[in-house]
């Protein structure tokens, strides 16, 4: 897997997923296997979009895996690229349509964009699913929406990991965690 650092690439005819995948849980197994899946049938590259974590408020201990764990579980499931695009001011007050035209378009010449149902982007989380289709169709690109994988009848997500591990839930964490 090649890792790219920064805003600096091009890149053309690539299946995309965006996120900070922390914990690399089921649900963002299921969206990385359906890009495999597209980027196989149809000739693309897969670019995994994720974000440094040095730019949130978090520390190392509220995260579910360190930096190089994450890069280990993306190369293991096969991504061709993984892009650690800085979440600076820029990125942060960046509009969703302004996003979608200089990043997804621009620089990674975007065929299919992957992600989940609650997928939010851009300033202030004004993106969404919607938003992606629709400016897919505009610009030539196809979006797919992943539903949801839920674990005892909820939406599994590396929040809920992060919860079940704080109430001494390790079992149920690593199931989501797909262990």
């Amino acid at each position: 897997m090649e890792i790219i650092k920064g805003k600096d690439f091009s890149l053309q005819d690539t299946c995309v997923t965006i996120g900070k995948f922390d914990g690399v849980h089921i649900g963002h197994r299921k969206i990385l296997n359906k890009m495999k899946e597209i980027c196989v049938r149809e000739g693309l590259k897969s670019v995994v979009i994720t974000f440094d974590y040095s730019y949130f408020n978090t520390d190392s201990a509220g995260r579910l895996n360190t930096y190089k764990q994450k890069t280990d579980i993306l190369e293991n499931t096969g991504i061709d690229i993984m892009i650690d695009y800085p979440f600076d001011d820029e990125t942060r007050n960046l509009s969703a349509t302004d996003f979608i035209r200089l990043v997804l378009v621009n620089r990674l010449g975007v065929k299919a964009v992957i992600v989940g149902e609650n997928f939010r982007f851009g300033r202030g989380a004004e993106g969404n699913t919607g938003t992606l289709d629709r400016y897919g169709r505009m610009y030539g690109f196809e979006t797919v929406i992943v539903p949801s994988v839920c674990y005892d009848g909820e939406a599994v997500s590396s929040t809920r990991i992060r919860e079940e591990i704080a109430r001494g839930n390790r079992d149920k964490a690593d199931d989501m965690l797909g262990f």
